[in-house]
C-alpha cells in the first residue's frame, strides 16, 4: 500500500485497497473497554462487515499475535504431555487419557485445549444420557 495514499487514515477504520489502486474505508470499529485488544476488534468488526455484504479481504499479521489470539480461542497447539495432563486434570485416570490421546493422533486432529474442552463435554452429554 503506498504511503501517499495513507493521509486521512486513523486508527479505529478499516480499509482496503481496491483495484485501481485507491484505499478505501470499509469500516470502523470501537475498542472494547475489557479487553482493549485493537487487532481482534478490528478482525471481528472487518468480518461482520464482509459478511454483511460482498467483500473479501486479507489480514496480515505478525506470528506473535497471530499465537495471541489462538491462544485466546483455544486453538492454539499444544504438546500430547500437557493435553494429557488437562485430561488428567478434569478427573480422567492416566490410561484414559492416554487413550484420547492415541485417538486424536491415529485422526489426525491437533491437541489444542479445545480438544480437552469438547472431549469433556462430550464424558459429561455421555454420563447424562446415561441416566
Amino acid at each position: 500500500m503506498p504511503t501517499e495514499n495513507m493521509q486521512g487514515i486513523l486508527p479505529g477504520k478499516n480499509f482496503f485497497e481496491d483495484q485501481a489502486g485507491y484505499i478505501k474505508e470499509l469500516c470502523t470499529y470501537k475498542s472494547k473497554e475489557e479487553n482493549n485488544d485493537d487487532a481482534v476488534n478490528a478482525m471481528e468488526y472487518a468480518a461482520k462487515c464482509i459478511t454483511e455484504g460482498e467483500t473479501s479481504m486479507t489480514i496480515e499479521l505478525p506470528k506473535d499475535r497471530v499465537r495471541q489470539i489462538l491462544k485466546m480461542t483455544g486453538l492454539e497447539r499444544i504438546t500430547r504431555k500437557r493435553f494429557k495432563k488437562l485430561l488428567m486434570g478434569c478427573g480422567m485416570q492416566r490410561n484414559d487419557a492416554e487413550v484420547i490421546a492415541e485417538q486424536f493422533c491415529n485422526e489426525k486432529i491437533p491437541y489444542t485445549p479445545l480438544g480437552v474442552q469438547q472431549v469433556i463435554e462430550t464424558i459429561i452429554k455421555e454420563i447424562k444420557e446415561e441416566q
